[in-house]
């Protein structure tokens, strides 16, 4: 390594660069780039800067020699990796480095999900959600809860997610394999804020695609047998769902202050605690319903006295007289469904339904449009949840 003296041509346009050095490159960011080269003016300028160039190539000799031979070959072979990609070993530590949680902390699944959970409590979440979020995550972590959140990668819970086996042995559905996906995702992006992983894993996992289904509807005759045969104290959530389309979970949480009876109009209020939105509103009631909860409305207390509250009892309740009935396909969700799909029919004003039943109106108009005609609405809001021991309104005198 010593001064190299340019031609006088140069030297004459350029004296700054009379004189050159080449010297060997720690490669930068590119591993092509194997010797550089600088220019000076003076000559012992550039023999200063070459003895400063032979120091550093000794020492760095010295540092080579004094390494184990397998972090020398291991080092080899990270390069001769890296070469198709185009980039240095340095580039690939520094992005190596770069994902690594930005707290340094090693937070276990099962302590990062206690964490969760308690916020999600002190949040004011409902313990349903809690419950949903931990029963999926210690799904997926089991045999590994102690494992650091960091390590979890795109391939586990794809895999994970993948292969689930229902107690029937059967896949997740489509709706299923996306609820799980969004709880994990819930989780890992709680652990991301907290500092414990560098990026949500659950982003390279693609929900699957769901074929939008016409909700099944429910007749106006087969909610006369549902109403007919229905418990006493059953009886009033079951048609409040029917006919003003609240969904379990405000059914199962409506007190009797909730429904306001009066001459000027009568609505069924549900309370943004008990929204699924976290949305106040009011829904109309029809006529039948109101003349029916004016002999049955209690003066304080839960409409479903026995559930207290509670939407796993009132969902208990529903499915034991579900499977009491007969003649009648009574899918999940067919209330709700079969009230917002009736009373579209009658307001066509997609906007003003949405409003009263608690959801969008691009919900509205891309799953319950022109579902059923306003002559059967009618039939359905007119049928009447009689008290126990009298009889319901005939189908042939409806309409």
């Amino acid at each position: 390594m010593v001064p190299l003296r340019q031609s006088a041509t140069l030297a004459r346009k350029r004296p700054d660069r009379t004189w050159a050095v080449y010297f060997p490159s720690g490669g930068g960011e590119s591993s092509s780039e194997k010797v550089a080269r600088r220019f000076f003016r003076l000559k012992a300028e550039a023999e200063a800067f070459c003895a400063v160039k032979r120091a550093e190539v000794a020492s760095l000799g010295a540092l080579a020699n004094g390494l184990d031979d397998d972090v020398k070959r291991e080092a080899l072979l990270c390069v001769e990796k890296l070469k198709p990609f185009g980039v240095s070993l340095m580039v690939a530590v520094d992005w190596f480095l770069k994902a690594q949680p930005t707290s340094g902390l090693k937070v276990s699944i099962a302590d990062a999900l206690k964490d969760l959970q308690h916020r999600i409590t002190a949040d004011g979440y409902s313990k349903r959600h809690s419950r949903n979020v931990g029963q999926i995550v210690s799904s997926f972590g089991r045999d590994r809860m102690d494992d650091p959140v960091s390590t979890i990668t795109p391939q586990q819970a794809q895999q994970w997610l993948d292969g689930y086996r229902t107690k029937a042995n059967q896949p997740l559905s489509v709706v299923a394999f996306n609820t799980y996906r969004r709880y994990l995702s819930v989780f890992c992006n709680y652990c991301v804020k907290s500092g414990w992983m560098a990026s949500n894993p659950l982003v390279g996992v693609r929900p699957r695609k769901l074929v939008a289904a016409v909700p099944r509807l429910l007749s106006p005759a087969d909610l006369q047998i549902i109403l007919g045969a229905c418990p006493v104290e059953l009886k009033p959530v079951i048609a409040i769902q029917a006919l003003c389309g609240l969904r379990v979970a405000e059914a199962a949480r409506l007190n009797w202050s909730d429904v306001m009876l009066s001459d000027g109009g009568s609505f069924i209020r549900v309370s943004a605690e008990a929204a699924k939105t976290s949305r106040r509103r009011l829904t109309p009631m029809p006529e039948g319903l109101v003349e029916y909860l004016k002999t049955t409305r209690k003066p304080e207390g839960f409409v479903y006295a026995s559930g207290k509250g509670s939407v796993d009892a009132l969902q208990k309740a529903t499915v034991t007289f579900k499977r009491s009935l007969v003649g009648v396909a009574w899918h999940r969700n067919a209330l709700r469904a079969s009230a917002l799909s009736y009373r579209l029919a009658l307001t066509k004003d997609a906007a003003a339904t949405a409003f009263e039943m608690g959801n969008s109106a691009g919900v509205l108009m891309r799953d319950y449009r022109e579902l059923t005609t306003p002559a059967v609405a009618k039939d359905w809001f007119a049928v009447l949840p009689a008290r126990q021991g009298r009889s319901v309104a005939n189908l042939g005198e409806l309409g």
